[in-house]
């Protein structure tokens, strides 16, 4: 009798507030951990679908969990279910306010670059700027950039393709990097550098053998730093010392540009919705697969779909009928998983979230990152799971319940999951049904 009272009497921002609350598993706030963001996606699911506004976070009116905004109609979106942002977080951001600018936050709070990315893609500051042109700002004052350029950025022009292609350029580059290689790999003591083969090969191509000092000893051979120094590295240098002198502010610019762009794409790929998806795990604008041409995909609404699913005929095995079920293509967001059950939730283009099940092995072997060994004996991840919170899969099986099982028969076609790489505005999807090879597989945590 009281929660009919309230749900009629109240404005329903005030019920819909403490049902997402509860069914989305943040009751404790005061706790340190995230949000699960399964039960989240799930309420926020069906709140939007009651027709309640949801809003982004508010970096000046966000509390730490949800809370009602009746000056708008809407429930303002906590700072908990911020990825990464942690209580004494919020209690700082909470202590600090207002702000007046991303600058003036900035100056304020210490959060670290992930917490800021983290805020600036679920909209934190969308308030005070456009989010691309908050992005911008962050990356554009935390990147490295150089206040002045010398000799000693040659590394990073090197880096960043701005060394002109001219023949004495590329000389002065292949000293630059063989002076770099005598220190690290040759260098005997503070007078001599002990030359292996690659040394004396290079010495001989730019004709300074004269440099070369052998002995009797095993046939090493060795120069001396001062000589190659001075008769050498130092009036080669002098290439790039004059064209940077001569071009400063300009070159300064480039390399500055290159910096930003370097962090830009890293951190800031993607758009408005998958930003909001990697921060809050929901879509505030448009779902990313919102206009995916369902008919050329043959792509079924999951809430179409019977709980019971039909048979499309039937086979014998040793006296016994086995039905084969008639399959349906669902697609959408990867927003959690469950290795134990090997399924991963699903956020449909509905708003719905769908757990997809797969046979154990099957999961595995989409679930596993892929490395690639380098020379130096480091590992380079090629591709993380598939089942990644963000990650976009189009998945072939049966509805059963509430829960898409993924199944292919031999007859099939389609396999049973695609990776989505992209869609263009046409609605076209590139697909891929094989992982990325690289030379080591592990199972992600």
């Amino acid at each position: 009798m009281q929660t009919l009272y309230l749900a009629t009497h109240f404005n329903p921002i005030y019920w819909n507030t403490a049902y997402l609350i509860v069914n989305s598993g943040a009751i404790d706030e005061e706790e340190g951990e995230q949000s699960d963001y399964t039960k989240l996606a799930k309420a926020i699911g069906e709140i939007r679908g009651a027709g309640i506004k949801m809003s982004l976070v508010d970096i000046n009116h966000s509390s730490l969990g949800f809370k009602p905004d009746v000056e708008n109609n809407q429930i303002l979106f906590g700072l908990k279910g911020v990825a990464n942002v942690n209580n004494d977080l919020i209690k700082e951001i909470i202590a600090n306010r207002p702000y007046t600018s991303i600058q003036d936050f900035m100056s304020k709070v210490h959060a670290n670059r992930t917490q800021m990315l983290m805020l600036i893609k679920g909209g934190a500051f969308d308030s005070f700027m456009p989010r691309y042109d908050a992005m911008i700002t962050y990356l554009w004052v935390s990147c490295d950039k150089k206040k002045r350029v010398t000799i000693q950025n040659v590394p990073g022009l090197i880096k960043y393709g701005l060394i002109p292609e001219q023949e004495n350029f590329t000389f002065a580059r292949r000293v630059f990097e063989f002076n770099r290689y005598l220190k690290n790999v040759c260098k005997f003591d503070t007078t001599y550098y002990r030359l292996n083969e690659r040394a004396l090969k290079f010495l001989v191509e730019i004709e300074k053998e004269n440099l070369i000092l052998s002995t009797d000893k095993n046939d090493q051979y060795f120069m001396r730093v001062l000589e190659w120094d001075k008769k050498v590295y130092q009036p080669t240098m002098d290439i790039f010392r004059t064209w940077i002198n001569g071009n400063k502010e300009q070159i300064l610019d480039e390399l500055n540009t290159r910096i930003f762009l370097e962090e830009w794409n890293k951190y800031a790929q993607g758009n408005l919705s998958s930003w909001e998806m990697e921060s809050l795990c929901f879509y505030y604008h448009e779902h990313e697969l919102a206009h995916v041409n369902m008919r050329k995909y043959g792509l079924s609404n999951f809430n179409e779909l019977a709980e019971v699913p039909p048979v499309e005929k039937f086979f014998k095995r040793n006296g016994v009928s086995i039905p084969i079920y008639k399959l349906f293509t669902i697609c959408g967001t990867c927003i959690a998983k469950n290795k134990t059950k090997s399924t991963v939730y699903v956020l449909t283009t509905e708003g719905q979230v769908v757990p997809v099940k797969f046979r154990q092995e099957y999961f595995s072997l989409f679930d596993r990152q892929t490395f690639k060994r380098n020379p130096d004996g480091t590992k380079t991840v090629i591709e993380k799971s598939w089942f990644n919170r963000g990650n976009m899969i189009m998945a072939q099986g049966i509805r059963r319940g509430d829960e898409f099982v993924a199944k292919k028969y031999a007859s099939s076609t389609k396999h049973q999951l695609y990776h989505i790489d992209s869609i263009d505005k046409n609605g076209e999807l590139e697909l891929r049904s094989e992982r990325k090879q690289g030379d080591e597989e592990v199972d992600e945590v």
